[in-house]
């Protein structure tokens, strides 16, 4: 098994980034498209939903596994990704005037000797994920400034 991590602060609050990631019908941002295959159950948070998630050239299809709200979700990844037996899990706690944001994944490359190069991969995206959200974040508070 390959494990990556990672962790972030940012000043999106935590219930918005909770709404924004744990979502599985929606999209962390209008950048990357979403596309639900299957709805999960609504009386236990969507557990069950199958999306497929499209970020740049990469489109994963997932399957929301565990939700305790507000501050933890896991996933599997059920194919678009070089990988099996892929769980991942996002966790979300208050610090000050932010949001932690911790990612980690557990998952057995398709491939022997890969392992080390999806986590890298994978690490990048969970960044641009999280950058994107932060720049919609601040182009919606600019524009609530400006009265727009």
């Amino acid at each position: 098994m390959t494990t990556a991590e990672v962790t972030r602060k940012t000043n999106i609050s935590l219930d918005k980034i909770w709404s924004l990631l744990s979502d599985f019908t929606g999209s962390p941002s209008p950048a990357f498209p979403v596309v639900v295959h299957e709805k999960g159950d609504p009386a236990d948070n969507g557990v069950g939903t199958v999306r497929t998630l499209a970020i740049g050239k990469i489109t994963v299809m997932e399957r929301l596994e565990v939700v305790t709200p507000p501050h933890t979700f896991m996933y599997s990844v059920l194919s678009g990704s070089p990988v099996k037996q892929y769980l991942g899990k996002w966790v979300f706690r208050e610090e000050k005037d932010s949001t932690v944001v911790q990612w980690h994944a557990d998952f057995k490359p398709t491939f022997p000797l890969t392992g080390w190069i999806i986590a890298r991969v994978t690490k990048r995206v969970i960044h641009q994920i999280i950058d994107q959200m932060e720049a919609d974040d601040r182009a919606f508070t600019v524009k609530n400034h400006q009265g727009g």
